[in-house]
């Protein structure tokens, strides 16, 4: 039995890498990365395989796995610096300063004199807003080596940290132009725009960044962001379009979704989501339903959700009642959608879009404390949720309890850094103290300062 689960393993990893390589000759990233999870199923022994992974998982920005493959790998060839360097960088990437030092120090055992031992202490430097001596670093680096990326986006971090953001702009505009496959410098570039809300700009760093990278769905969704707050909505609907084709992602449609909410009024988008809604798998037209009473349309939310919200409630059609209960309370009718989401949240006390309107409905209604309630128990579901953490203190505030209403915001300001939601909701609160509201633009500039070297190299 043992040698025909040997013979069964191989055959399984030798049609996995002839998938990968044809995969890969087509530049097919999604069938690659497809193939070489069912090579490292098949042979999970092989520390090149899961190297390989790790490369192409870095290429399509998941940077997260792409850390689990090369630790794969670097668990079974622990002298390999190629390994070592490429979980340096990740770590790097993730905005994990003390595991990319960890790695840096094994790196500079294996591989004396490697650069990115210099850009670990560069950006340990960054992390504590020891910007000066991050500056003498990357200049060392790009003395050495004119123009090189790494050392170019170090650089221009250092200088933005010392508030000398017009240089930082300058000299990433030289590397791009000099170096126009630079992904790292653009996505810096794009940052900073955004940080100056110069949308424009950075719709056009991030179509660039697009064009090299097109599989990077984190810029696409930047790009979406930026043309719809620069009024190019043309442009943010092809993109859009692009994440949305297939049976797109749910966490990813609802991100798209999300921006056409709060930067797109135009009743196109109601359109557009109709139209994708009615080629839409049963999950995604959920989610396409969910919107489309968000923003106005309740009416085409209950003809798409209609023939699965039956009673009673159950695991298969729990999540289309909570919908129709949201639409039912937009459309008015707080009886019904109020005992549709009684129903929905007697089988399943979590269901979010259901807590949501619910509460909601209760702040329409009167019900304050019951609305706490239900926005407690959403955030619980939901934590990172700047949506919902802002419906917590609208409940609060309906409730006449000021102090949790500034608590809530304030915890939300804390715990889901850079929102400019939730900064624009605390900063409205402390109108009439010049120094609260300097102390929390502070502390807001450095949140966003923080946000500017995730995952930039």
């Amino acid at each position: 039995v043992l040698a025909t689960g040997c013979s069964s393993s191989d055959s399984r990893a030798e049609a996995a890498l002839g998938a990968y390589q044809t995969a890969a000759a087509a530049n097919d990233l999604v069938g690659a990365r497809r193939a070489l999870l069912q090579l490292v199923r098949a042979k999970d022994d092989v520390a090149d395989y899961w190297a390989q992974l790790g490369k192409v998982q870095a290429s399509m920005g998941s940077y997260g796995d792409a850390y689990y493959a090369f630790t794969r790998a670097y668990e079974l060839d622990r002298s390999n610096p190629e390994l070592v360097r490429a979980l340096t960088e990740l770590a790097l990437r993730s905005g994990d300063i003390g595991m990319a030092q960890s790695h840096a120090e094994e790196l500079e055992i294996l591989a004396p004199g490697d650069p990115w031992v210099k850009l670990v202490k560069g950006y340990a430097a960054i992390a504590e807003s020891r910007f000066d001596q991050a500056l003498p670093i990357a200049d060392e680096m790009l003395a050495a080596s004119p123009f090189d990326p790494a050392a170019t986006v170090l650089k221009a971090r250092a200088l933005v940290g010392l508030q000398r953001e017009g240089e930082a702009v300058n000299l990433l505009l030289k590397q791009v132009k000099e170096q126009p496959t630079d992904v790292g410098s653009l996505s810096l570039l794009a940052r900073v725009y955004e940080r100056r809300t110069d949308w424009a700009s950075m719709t056009e760093a991030t179509r660039r960044i697009a064009s090299l990278n097109p599989q990077d769905q984190q810029n696409m969704l930047a790009l979406v962001e930026a043309a719809l707050r620069s009024g190019k909505i043309n442009l943010a609907r092809t993109a859009s379009l692009k994440l949305l084709q297939g049976q797109a992602d749910p966490t990813v449609l609802s991100a798209v979704l999300d921006r056409w909410a709060d930067y797109w009024p135009s009743s196109q988008r109601i359109e557009d989501a109709r139209r994708l809604a009615n080629a839409a798998g049963p999950d995604q037209r959920l989610i396409y339903a969910a919107f489309l009473s968000r923003v106005g349309s309740p009416a085409d939310a209950m003809r798409l959700v209609g023939a699965e919200a039956t009673l009673p409630v159950n695991a298969g059609n729990a999540e289309a009642n909570a919908v129709l209960g949201d639409a039912l309370f937009r459309s008015g009718n707080i009886g019904g959608a109020k005992a549709r989401l009684d129903a929905v949240l007697a089988f399943d006390p979590g269901n979010s879009t259901a807590l949501r309107a619910r509460s909601e409905l209760e702040i329409r209604v009167g019900q304050a404390n019951a609305a706490i309630q239900d926005a407690q128990k959403l955030i619980t579901v939901l934590p990172n949720s700047s949506r919902d953490r802002l419906l917590l203190a609208r409940a609060f505030s309906a409730a006449g309890n000021r102090a949790w209403t500034d608590r809530t915001l304030w915890a939300a300001f804390q715990e889901i850094p850079a929102d400019e939601n939730i900064y624009a909701a605390l900063g409205a609160s402390r109108k009439g103290n010049s120094d609260a509201m300097n102390e929390l633009q502070a502390e807001f500039e450095r949140q966003r300062g923080a946000k500017l070297s995730r995952g930039l190299l």
